[in-house]
């Protein structure tokens, strides 16, 4: 009897090894993260960027079909030339007049009505139709204000707008101006706004590549040279200060960003006081990340007190900073990016390295970076061998 009993131990031990991945008397499993990111919180900043509609508003199919009868398209174009067109056609839809003042409730559908008459408009209307259009074709964007340093007493021409849209390929905002039909450059890298002031600060303006338009040489009759020429005279004052649509507790504002340590907090421009601003010396407040993915990890696996986590698995929840997610992708261990229903996944983790990566794809395809975590299950002993050959 006592023969019938050892063998029906020794049975149920090696059943017991087959289902714990021979795991050893004494020995538990283990989870062990390899990598994962830096960065373990979302950038709240972003919250605080306002877009004029979403490109799933019906305005901006509007906008869409508008720019199409004046043979603007930018389906299936790569970002950055998508930038470049869209430059180009807003830069060339009027002639430049600083007189011209539009009250805002005016729409930039309007504009384009009233430029096919002969109207012209000043910078502030080249820069709200290049976000409305690019807004509406998924990209993010925003106007942004450059103003001279004596803001407070100028009586004019204080300050200039354009625009800055973010960019996945650079993962940051970059500096587009529609008035000048121009975007600036650094060693082949686009500049945001922010750069290209503190460049011009930094007595760097010569080193700045100016890149213009073809089409708006060619609309007023210049050569790109002479273009870029008077264009880098006319950058050069205005380092004193940007600003950038703020909105903080449900109310539209302005977030201004003051260039120089030495300049004073302005509280009049062009001798008009000034109220409800959010002033800033760090220009990173201006600068949130748009394309980041965050997940939270939600244990939902098997785990023993003597045996430990036998058959993991998590519930993650995705959060993202770009805005207008479509849907999320996941990718397991190298492989291909599948499409997920919504912002949660059930990930089941098999023995030895697992690797998850996640991403949100907002309109028109503009992916968000990947977040990508390595985690290892299996015994103590198995871990040096694995993550040395990593």
């Amino acid at each position: 009897m006592w023969l019938a009993a050892a063998l029906a131990f020794l049975l149920s031990a090696h059943t017991f090894a087959q289902v714990a991945g021979d795991q050893q008397i004494n020995e538990r499993l283990i989870l062990r993260v390899l990598s994962a990111p830096g960065d373990l919180d979302l950038d709240r900043r972003s919250a605080y960027y306002p877009y004029p509609f979403s490109p799933t508003d019906s305005i901006a199919a509007v906008f869409r079909a508008r720019c199409a009868r004046y043979s603007l398209r930018l389906d299936g174009m790569e970002e950055l030339e998508a930038f470049r067109a869209t430059l180009a056609w807003v830069g060339t839809r009027w002639r430049h007049s600083s007189d011209n003042t539009v009250a805002p409730s005016v729409t930039t559908l309007d504009l384009l009505e009233r430029a096919q008459r002969g109207e012209r408009f000043t910078c502030v209307e080249y820069a709200r139709l290049l976000v409305d259009v690019l807004v509406a074709y998924g990209y993010p964007a925003r106007i942004v204000g450059l103003s001279k340093e004596d803001i407070e007493t100028r009586p004019q021409d204080a300050r200039h707008v354009a625009v800055e849209a973010w960019s996945t390929t650079y993962h940051k905002w970059l500096f587009l101006d529609p008035q000048w039909g121009c975007y600036p450059c650094m060693d082949g890298v686009w500049l945001s706004a922010y750069e290209l002031v503190n460049a011009i600060i930094a007595g760097k303006l010569e080193q700045i590549e100016l890149v213009p338009a073809g089409e708006v040489c060619a609309y007023y009759r210049i050569t790109p040279d002479e273009l870029v020429e008077q264009y880098r005279i006319f950058l050069a004052p205005y380092t004193g200060f940007l600003d950038y649509p703020y909105v903080y507790d449900g109310k539209y504002t302005l977030l201004m960003y003051i260039c120089k340590e030495s300049l004073p907090l302005p509280l009049a421009f062009q001798g008009v006081p000034l109220s409800g601003l959010f002033y800033t010396r760090s220009w990173r407040k201006a600068y949130g990340a748009l394309d980041q993915t965050h997940v939270t990890f939600r244990y939902s696996g098997d785990y023993h007190p003597q045996r430990g986590f036998t058959q993991p698995a998590y519930t993650l929840d995705i959060a993202t900073t770009l805005p207008w997610v479509q849907h999320f992708e996941v990718r397991l261990d190298s492989g291909s990016w599948q499409p997920i229903s919504s912002a949660r996944y059930q990930w089941k983790l098999h023995r030895g390295v697992n690797t998850i990566e996640l991403r949100a794809v907002g309109y028109s395809g503009v992916r968000s970076r990947s977040s990508s975590v390595t985690v290892f299950w299996g015994l103590p002993g198995e871990l040096p061998k694995l993550s040395s050959t990593q």
